[in-house]
C-alpha cells in the first residue's frame, strides 16, 4: 500500500493522545520509515519547503522539504518534536544560549530512516546536507503555529520575533554561515 498523508495524520494523531506520546510517535515514525514502498518512491513532492498538514491542541503534523542552498534560521519550538527523514539528509544544526549569545553544540545530520527528537528547549538551525533536498515528516507535540516563539540572530543571539517575514530574512547560504 503506498504512503497517504491521511494514513499518517490519523495515526499520528492517536500517536499524539497515547499515554507516552514520545514514545508512540517515535514508533510511528520507526514504522513509516521502514516501509519498503516509502523507501523506493519518498514522500509525495509539493511545492513549498514546508507543509501543515494537521494540527490541533495536542499535536502539528508537517511534511518538509529543505533546500541544501539555504539553511533556516537558528529558532525554538518550544515543545517536543519528533523528525523522520525519508529521503535526502536533514542537516540540524543545534544551539544553546549562553549569556544571550549563540553557542554551538553540535550538528547532527540526519539519514533516511532515522529519526531526531529534540526536547522542548531546543534550539536548532535545519537545511538539506549534501546536493539533494531533504524530504522528512516533523509531528511536533503541540499546536506549533499558535505558540509564541522566538528565531535568534545568527551573529548576536540576540532574540527576534518569529514571524514569516523575519525567518525568510534571515535563511543564509551555506558559504555565509562558519562551518557546522
Amino acid at each position: 500500500m503506498s504512503f497517504s498523508y491521511d494514513d499518517f495524520v490519523a495515526a499520528a494523531r492517536v500517536a499524539a493522545c497515547a499515554e507516552n506520546p514520545n514514545d508512540a510517535v517515535k514508533s510511528l515514525l520507526a514504522t513509516t520509515l521502514a516501509d519498503t514502498e516509502l523507501k523506493a518512491s519518498g514522500l509525495p513532492h509539493h511545492d513549498e519547503d514546508e507543509i501543515l498538514l494537521f494540527e490541533d491542541e495536542t499535536v502539528s503534523i508537517w511534511s518538509c522539504q529543505f533546500d541544501p542552498k539555504f539553511v533556516m534560521p537558528p529558532h525554538e519550538h518550544k515543545m517536543h518534536v519528533h523528525i523522520g527523514v525519508v529521503s535526502g539528509y536533514e542537516k540540524n544544526i543545534m544551539f544553546r544560549r549562553d549569556d544571550n549569545k549563540l553557542t554551538h553544540i553540535k550538528t547532527k545530520i540526519v539519514n533516511p530512516g532515522e529519526i531526531l527528537s529534540i526536547g522542548p528547549d531546543g534550539l536548532h538551525a535545519v537545511s538539506a546536507s549534501g546536493s539533494d533536498h531533504s524530504h522528512a515528516l516533523h509531528v511536533y507535540l503541540g499546536p506549533l503555529t499558535k505558540v509564541k516563539r522566538d528565531l535568534f540572530d545568527w551573529t548576536t543571539g540576540a532574540v527576534v520575533d518569529f514571524t514569516m517575514d523575519n525567518f525568510n530574512a534571515m535563511k543564509r547560504a551555506p558559504n555565509e554561515l562558519p562551518d557546522y
